[in-house]
């Protein structure tokens, strides 16, 4: 086998190419990774991963340079003959002539991917070698290797590395061991950590929480150093790598904090509501404050309340405690649209100076192209650009504070490229999750499997919602508390949801929950009986004549654009004989997105908190209307929907104190649908957006209602849709039977094909590797995404 000559230099291998005919060293770009890594150590790494590491190190020393170092040796594998053979002339230039011959060999079959060994996997191979030579765990071993071996997403099965390891010629023989082992000595020595042979890696020992924490960080560290804008190529000859350190760790604090911005979140010393917004608490504000203050360890904070009583900001106090109390750098606020995400970015960034955020908070759109990227490829499309995409786009989520949809969150528990570095961007945040009662079985599945995931990284979670079935709430702080136990879900019972109505809840991983029940502050507690007038789609423009002909404004909610679209044509036309017309105005989810801007931003103008004299109008849309926009109208006509999402619909009418309406008395009109043979029939389409038993299950608890008192009734009328349904008497039982068995199986199934790509729950000993083991598309966060296996 063709070797290297003796002597070759510490600096002689290439690491970085691009087009430029002078390379960046490999153990320059190692350097610069672990110098990057020292200063994420403390803003991306949550306390419980930080905690692992620092215990499982311990017999090591100085754990942080510890970390540091083996985050610089995830590109070892590069020192190979199979990687610098993708640039053959670096490579004899620096590593001598005798490599010409083996760079012959080796050049054509290194620019075939399906044919040439990984340098991932080449750095896998190496770090399974030293470690076991250092007489490291052979399950330690294996774990680290797979860990940085698998910077570029996925992380190599035991097996892999043991096959690569017969690939001699893409390996390389003693001299080129020698050389790796000379690479991982001096970054260790430059650390001051002498020789790693020496350590006391018999004594190592790194949980789960530990080696994905370290995955990630390597990863973005490899980024971050990748990316010639920080990290511009060194000077060859190599003459001082004392002083090539220095100027590393100065790059990487001017990279990480000055242009990147990216520093941990640190509240104000005081976080309570008067002292952050400087009015006084409603009930419910009051309550959170006093059940988060002095918390010293991670647990699930549960707000429940109806609209008005001022969950967001509550959700924000509530963040900012958390993270000044637990030590945590950020928070992560995920809504179930975009159009609501943008709405509480707004909030949060107008709070930005009360809550002393440094740097405005991130929008995490799927879409986003934050900057440019400069990150530098290895010449042959080795995966830095691949990460370069990932990095900028998806960089909201691994910095201290963002905002953004739930999918975002919820893609850290589907088996897929990175996945572990998603872990890691939330294991240093509050994650806070509004209207969590807003996901099907799909994302429910995916959501418990999250809480348990943020148990076992110690995530603190605020879970905030106006209708979340007690059930529910009950399965994920189970779901929760079984992941902070390093025990598998259902290994922990829910406690009976027997507690119903507006209030807090904080569960820690032991002990019985602290349940606090909040009075509701006047805007709801007054609230007058909402009354309900059960009619039929042709009904619908008479009754809306009779209260707004002359004036106030109304609000169409439908269930299907098209009957949205065929409402406004309607009216449009039954208008024109009014003694006033009013304004009409149409949205829907599939109008152009710069028609939607403009119409919401009109709405939150003329019919938001702040809007004096509300136009005369008539609004007719769909469920976008119910979600994002804090509007206020006189009266509401709905078709039927399930409870909640009439609760939410009813919260955009009589929603803020008004000194004179049109309609004094809040109304609902409910659109029933046409009746036949065996009950109501359901327009075509709708069981793609609401299930017929769900339908039927709210149809039965409102029949012959002609009044409803929220949100007093809300807890009950959730609870005997979601928990136990009111079945009908008479000859809609039976369909209703059907209805519901069709439901139970629908549900099951979901959650069936969910099991199959989620994360599975890794306690301790369990292997690192089934993070990406069979990977699907992050993507599959809703039960309708189109997805393809890798």
């Amino acid at each position: 086998m063709l070797e290297i000559a003796a002597g070759v230099p510490v600096w002689g291998a290439w690491g970085k190419a691009g087009s430029a005919e002078q390379p960046h060293p490999l153990i320059c770009h190692m350097i610069d990774t672990a110098a990057v890594a020292e200063r994420l150590y403390d803003v991306l790494l949550g306390p419980a991963v930080r905690a692992d590491l620092e215990s499982g190190l311990a017999a090591l020393g100085d754990v942080r340079s510890w970390v540091a170092v083996l985050c610089g040796l995830h590109d070892i594998g590069k020192c190979s003959p199979i990687f610098q053979a993708i640039r053959g002339k670096l490579a004899i230039r620096y590593l001598g002539e005798e490599v010409r011959e083996l760079m012959g060999v080796l050049d054509r079959g290194a620019t075939d991917r399906e044919a040439r060994t990984e340098h991932g996997t080449v750095t896998a191979v190496h770090l399974r070698r030293c470690l076991g030579q250092w007489d490291a765990p052979r399950k330690l071993g294996i774990a680290l290797a797979v860990v940085l071996g698998g910077h570029h997403g996925y992380l190599l099965s035991a097996k892999a590395v043991l096959d690569a390891e017969v690939r001699k010629g893409h390996l390389g023989g003693p001299r080129w061991h020698d050389l790796r082992c000379e690479l991982v000595r001096a970054v260790a020595e430059l650390w001051g950590l002498g020789d790693p042979a020496r350590a006391g890696w018999r004594a190592v020992s790194l949980d789960v929480p530990a080696l994905a924490g370290l995955g990630g960080l390597a990863s973005v560290s490899d980024w971050i150093a990748s990316d010639i804008r920080n990290f511009a190529y060194a000077e060859l000859p190599l003459t001082d790598l004392v002083a090539y350190r220095d100027e590393a760790r100065g790059r990487a604090g001017r990279a990480v904090h000055g242009r990147l911005r990216w520093k941990p979140w640190r509240p104000p010393g005081d976080t309570t509501h008067a002292a952050l917004f400087g009015e006084e608490p409603r009930p419910l504000q009051r309550a959170v404050g006093e059940l988060v203050a002095d918390r010293d360890e991670p647990g699930v904070l549960v707000i429940e309340a109806p609209t008005g009583e001022g969950k967001t900001r509550a959700g924000f106090q509530a963040a900012a405690t958390l993270v000044r109390g637990l030590g945590l750098s950020g928070l992560y606020f995920a809504l179930p649209t975009r159009a609501t995400a943008e709405h509480v970015h707004a909030e949060l960034a107008a709070a930005a100076r009360a809550l002393r955020l440094e740097e405005p908070p991130g929008l995490v759109h799927g879409g986003d192209q934050l900057s440019p990227s400069s990150v530098n490829e290895d010449g042959d499309g080795d995966g830095d650009g691949d990460e370069r995409a990932w990095f900028t786009r998806r960089r909201g989520l691994l910095f201290p504070v963002g905002v953004g949809t739930i999918d975002r969150a919820l893609q850290a528990v589907i088996r897929s490229r990175h996945v572990f570095v998603r872990l890691t961007g939330l294991s240093g945040k509050v994650l806070v999750v509004d209207e969590a009662h807003d996901v099907d079985a799909h994302m429910t599945t995916l959501l418990r499997r999250l809480m348990w995931w943020c148990g076992r990284l110690g995530i603190p979670v605020v879970l905030m919602s106006a209708t979340l079935p007690a059930d529910d709430r009950e399965q994920l702080i189970a779901h929760w508390r079984a992941g902070r136990r390093k025990l598998l879900p259902g290994q922990v019972e829910p406690r009976p949801a027997g507690w119903v109505g507006p209030g807090v809840t904080w569960a820690g991983a032991e002990g019985e929950p602290v349940r606090r029940p909040v009075e509701l502050s006047p805007v709801n507690a007054d609230r007058p009986p909402i009354r309900v007038h059960h009619l039929g789609d042709g009904q619908l423009p008479t009754w809306l004549r009779s209260r707004v002909e002359s004036g106030g404004c109304a609000l169409v909610i439908r269930n299907l654009v098209r009957d949205a679209v065929g409402t406004y044509d309607r009216l449009r036309e039954e208008t024109r004989t009014w003694e006033r017309q009013p304004e009409l105005v149409l949205l829907t989810g599939q109008v152009p997105a710069d028609w939607r801007a403009r119409t919401e931003t009109w709405l939150r103008e003329n019919f938001g908190p702040h809007s004096a004299d509300r136009p005369h109008a008539i609004v007719v849309g769909t469920q976008v209307l119910q979600h994002s926009l804090d509007v206020d109208f006189d009266l509401l006509a709905s078709d039927l929907a399930p409870i909640n999402e009439l609760v939410q619909r009813l919260g955009r009418t009589h929603r803020h104190p008004r000194a004179a309406r049109a309609c004094p008395v809040p109304e609902l009109a409910l659109v029933q649908p046409p009746e036949g043979r065996s009950g109501p029939v359901f327009p075509r389409g709708l069981h793609t957006v609401y299930h017929q038993a769900l339908l039927l299950r709210t149809l039965s608890v409102l029949h012959e209602r002609t009044e409803l008192r929220l949100p007093a009734e809300v807890p009950q009328l959730v609870h005997h849709v979601y928990t136990e349904p009111v079945p009908p008497q008479g000859p809609l039982r039976e369909r209703f039977e059907k209805a519901e068995a069709t439901l139970v199986a629908r549900d099951s199934e979901d959650e069936a094909r969910v099991r199959r790509f989620y994360l599975p729950a890794l306690r301790p000993g369990d292997q690192i590797r089934d993070l990406t083991r069979y990977p699907t598309i992050a993507a599959r966060t809703r039960k309708d995404t189109p997805w393809r296996r890798r």
